[in-house]
Formats: structure tokens, C-alpha cells, sequence
């Protein structure tokens, strides 16, 4: 009934929008407009974001995935239990956060991959990032699924990357926004030529001009209790998932409607 993955919950009006959007997606929509749109998107009272007007530039991004882009031309390392593409890609070295050497850079899910919840040692990761200048990317993706609060007033926060398809169920449409303050970079180069993919950027500005960013989580947060209840499992801050053994449980294809196909890895 239940995998270790992370399947978005099909939402049978969300889906139902997004089919009647149709060809109306495809009109051309201003990467600054859109980043503006995101930002206001984000003020939820769920999941609290603090800090991102720190970051002056936002570009669209085929959404997290591409993002990570932005600097896996650094040393990049990851903590057990995050998201497998880093390491199946051979650009992030997996490893405890002690092992972890100076002047590198870590890429970390907030909330985390494995869990669901906040990183159980996330102040000692801040407190050792900064001692030892270690430089942050935030994964966000799991942000509009999710409870909790995201504070991204620390130096050796650089980055942070939001997407939509665990919020929508639009994994196949490949849309995000990635924040930081660099103004060079492969994502700001198609974001000034437009080189995006315009039908999905029209996709999600509709969608968030329909769903607010607390959509998920009010209405699939009691049921995901009652599920965990069930099946003896622990409730994450995430609502695709329940624990059990600490181990993620994805408990979304129960929570929505059924998937018109089968989901591969």
C-alpha cells in the first residue's frame, strides 16, 4: 500500500484545473513577474519562510533537479538519507556531516528527504557550516506539502529551491524557482533569453493564482492522521509520508485520487 518514495498526492481539483487550463498555457509569462508571484505564493501560515527577501534574485528552474545545477560545479556533499539523484548523478559525496571538509558545499532538504521533518541535528549543521565555511543549498521542494518554519537569515545560506510538483502533482511538468544573490549563473542566463518552458511557467502561475500555497496541507492534514493512526505509523511534518521504523512511509497515493498510470523510480 505504502513505498519509501515521495509521490505527490493526486488531488482531484487540481487535476481537474489543470485539464481545463489546456492550450491557454502556452502565452509567454515574465520570469521577474512570476518569481514575484512565487514569492507572495509563499506567505503561508504552515510553512513559515523568514528570510527571503535576503535573496535579491529569483530564476525559474525545471524545478529543483535543475537547480542543484547551480553549483554542482563545487565540491558538493550530501547527509545520509537525502534525496538519491545527488549521488546516482556522481556530483555529491554522501557522507556524516563530521567528514564534511572546510570551503565545501552541502546540500541539504528542508524538510529533510528521509523524514519528512526538520533534520533531527539542523542547529549543530548551521553551527557547523558557519564555523567551518561550509556553504548551504536549500532543497525546498517539499515546502507547500508541508509544516514548519524555514529561516534563511544565516550567512552561509546561499541558496534556497522551491518546486511545485510535490505541491500540484506536476513532477512531469518540471517547474520551480530557485533564490539566491548571484547574478551569474546558468540559471539567470535562460531565465534573460527566455530559454523555459513556457506552458508549465503558465501552468503554475493559474495554479497559484488558484490553489494557495496552504491548499495541501488543509486539506489532506487530518487525513494523513488518521492514516498514520491506522497503520501505526509516526506522522511526519510532511503529509505525503508517515514513519515507521524511521523510515519513510509514502502514504499520498491512499490520501488522492488514483494514478492514472504507474509511477516508476
Amino acid at each position: 500500500m505504502f513505498s519509501s518514495k515521495a509521490i505527490a498526492i493526486r488531488d482531484a481539483q487540481v487535476q481537474e484545473y489543470i485539464e481545463h487550463v489546456g492550450l491557454e498555457t502556452a502565452s509567454i509569462v515574465s520570469p521577474s513577474h512570476f518569481v514575484d508571484k512565487h514569492r507572495e505564493w509563499l506567505k503561508n501560515k504552515n510553512f513559515y519562510v523568514q528570510g527571503l527577501d535576503n535573496f535579491e534574485h529569483g530564476y525559474i528552474t525545471a524545478g529543483c533537479t535543475e537547480a542543484f545545477h547551480e553549483v554542482y560545479k563545487e565540491r558538493c556533499f550530501v547527509l545520509p538519507g537525502e534525496y538519491t539523484y545527488h549521488r546516482d548523478a556522481g556530483v555529491a559525496v554522501e557522507c556524516p556531516l563530521e567528514f564534511i571538509p572546510s570551503r565545501s558545499r552541502l546540500i541539504i532538504s528542508f524538510p529533510f528527504a528521509a523524514s519528512g521533518n526538520i533534520h533531527s541535528n539542523w542547529d549543530n549543521i548551521l553551527a557547523t557550516c558557519k564555523e567551518r565555511n561550509i556553504l548551504i543549498f536549500i532543497d525546498a521542494c517539499l515546502a507547500g506539502v508541508s509544516i514548519g518554519k524555514l529561516d534563511l537569515n544565516h550567512e552561509c545560506i546561499t541558496h534556497v529551491a522551491f518546486s511545485f510538483s510535490k505541491a500540484f502533482y506536476t513532477g512531469f511538468f518540471r517547474c520551480g524557482v530557485v533564490y539566491t544573490n548571484e547574478t551569474t549563473s546558468p540559471a539567470s542566463v535562460t531565465n534573460k533569453h527566455l530559454y523555459l518552458n513556457h506552458p508549465s511557467i503558465r501552468l503554475h502561475l493559474n495554479l497559484m493564482q488558484n490553489f494557495h500555497s496552504d491548499y495541501i496541507v488543509e486539506k489532506y492534514r487530518l487525513k494523513q492522521v488518521d492514516l498514520c493512526k491506522q497503520h501505526e505509523l509516526v506522522q511526519s511534518d510532511c503529509v505525503l509520508f508517515g514513519l515507521k521504523d524511521g523510515k519513510r512511509q509514502c502514504i499520498s497515493p491512499v490520501l488522492g485520487t488514483r494514478l492514472p498510470f504507474p509511477l516508476h523510480s
